[in-house]
């Protein structure tokens, strides 16, 4: 099944990439990063997570369409030491009051265009999927070309409550005091594909 689902992929994006022009890039997620950090009225966390397959599709020098499968059972905690207060807040990220992942395992971005800003910066155009919710983004990002290979740095501020994610939100909630967290979460990436 899983040989059969990596073929149509695969032949999807001959599709896409004979259909539309230009050249399809896979994205390589063993040195691929993610990050994210929240923050509440206390203070922060951050970590990371890992990504499970993508493609992007480069015409001339932008980005003209992709899709990144992220996978949300990764979501690792980095700024907590202690074992049991790390593995306590990553469950509670992991629960239906944070990203549902038993419900939603994995999270989708789906690139549907670019803009050229300046040299090696492009605005890419896309939708985020998370928790079965699909709002359209838009993510400024260094891109960088070295024969067949490119990496697509940059970083995006993303509010969680346009995705159902309201727990401990002041927006939604009275008198949470320094329980407060952010609505806002801002996500780091570097994400590395090749031919």
């Amino acid at each position: 099944m899983k040989k059969l689902a990596s073929t149509i992929g695969l032949l999807l994006i001959c599709i896409i990439t004979f259909a539309g022009g230009g050249e399809s890039y896979t994205i390589n997620k063993s040195i691929s990063q993610v990050e994210w950090v929240g923050k509440k009225v206390t203070g922060s966390h951050e970590g990371t997570i890992q990504l499970i397959e993508g493609f992007v599709v480069l015409k001339g020098d932008i980005i003209s369409s992709g899709e990144i499968i992220i996978d949300m059972n990764t979501i690792a905690v980095t700024d907590i030491e202690n074992k049991g207060m790390n593995a306590k807040l990553k469950r509670h990220l992991t629960s239906p009051d944070f990203f549902g992942v038993e419900d939603y395992p994995t999270g989708k971005l789906k690139i549907t265009s670019s803009e050229k800003t300046a040299d090696n910066k492009l605005k890419l155009i896309c939708e985020l999927t998370l928790k079965g919710i699909s709002k359209r983004i838009e993510i400024p990002t260094t891109l960088m070309q070295e024969e067949n290979k490119l990496v697509a740095i940059g970083e995006i501020v993303i509010d969680r409550t346009l995705f159902d994610i309201k727990y401990g939100s002041g927006s939604f909630f009275d008198n949470l005091g320094d329980k407060a967290i952010m609505n806002d979460f801002k996500v780091k990436f570097k994400v590395a594909a090749s031919k």
